[in-house]
């Protein structure tokens, strides 16, 4: 039977269609990042930006190059949906993402096992088939395990904060934290000046670091907190906490001004981790 495989749609736009290219990218960026005196005992996940690589990459990378230290064997990377609008969690339905660095084989058993579980969570291709926010991850986890890594794609569409604790509590039950990490994909405020974004984006990732959930979640459902990742960090953020005595120290913050030029309208990326 043919396999399904979901092709890069990002690669060549987001970032490097050429796997030379992009590995170099990808290293240059990683070596760039200091030394991190943080040493966690264990890592939950990472909340990693998600644009093209010449503006939000210099962020990411602070997580992945912490993450490399980490052996992990699978990865569950959960988006927004930017493309499809659909409600509830959606869980890939094939066998693998591709990007140009190669095949990031899918856990099906494991991606079988939480959509039977959580009533809000489906099998599809809805919300994966031109999603960006996801794929964009795909290619830093093939640098930093050069070994592999098996992967859990997931996408949030239109839920409630009380849906994604529920499906955070099913995550939480089904998979191993010693052998699984999450990454959840988000950018910050979206548009505003520079002074504006520093401001909008100060106060959301001192809710991070102080671990406020019921004022993240009260801020995705009215919609007044502006992380368009807001869905998956929650998933992240509860399993963290569900799983351990868990923590959030942003590792980096900038703007699309800070890498991109424009200081008018601006893109806030964070790069932190989920620990303890």
């Amino acid at each position: 039977m043919k396999k399904k495989i979901r092709k890069p749609v990002a690669a060549g736009r987001f970032y490097s269609g050429s796997p030379q290219a992009l590995q170099q990218e990808i290293n240059a960026y990683l070596q760039e990042v200091p030394e991190s005196e943080l040493i966690p005992k264990r890592i939950f996940g990472l909340i990693s930006p998600h644009a093209g690589y010449a503006c939000s990459a210099p962020t990411a990378a602070y997580g992945f190059q912490l993450l490399r230290q980490y052996p992990f064997k699978r990865a569950i990377v959960i988006s927004p949906s930017h493309s499809d609008y659909f409600t509830g969690i959606s869980v890939y339905d094939g066998d693998a993402y591709e990007t140009p660095l190669g095949i990031v084989p899918v856990d099906q058993q494991l991606c079988t096992d939480i959509t039977e579980k959580c009533a809000i969570a489906r099998l599809s291709e809805i919300g994966h088939r031109s999603e960006h926010a996801l794929e964009v991850q795909l290619p830093f986890l093939q640098i930093i395990y050069p070994d592999g890594i098996d992967l859990v794609p997931v996408t949030v569409g239109a839920t409630l904060a009380g849906d994604l604790s529920e499906f955070a509590a099913v995550l939480a039950e089904t998979v191993n934290p010693d052998d699984t990490v999450i990454i959840a994909s988000s950018d910050l405020s979206h548009y505003y000046s520079q002074s504006l974004a520093h401001q909008k984006d100060g106060y959301f990732t001192r809710l991070l670091e102080d671990y406020d959930l019921e004022a993240l979640g009260s801020g995705y459902d009215d919609q007044s907190l502006e992380a368009c990742g807001l869905g998956p960090i929650l998933v992240l953020m509860h399993v963290a906490k569900m799983l351990g005595n868990a923590q959030c120290r942003v590792l980096d913050y900038r703007t699309s001004g800070d890498t991109c030029g424009d200081k008018m309208q601006v893109v806030g990326y964070a790069s932190a981790v989920v620990y303890e």
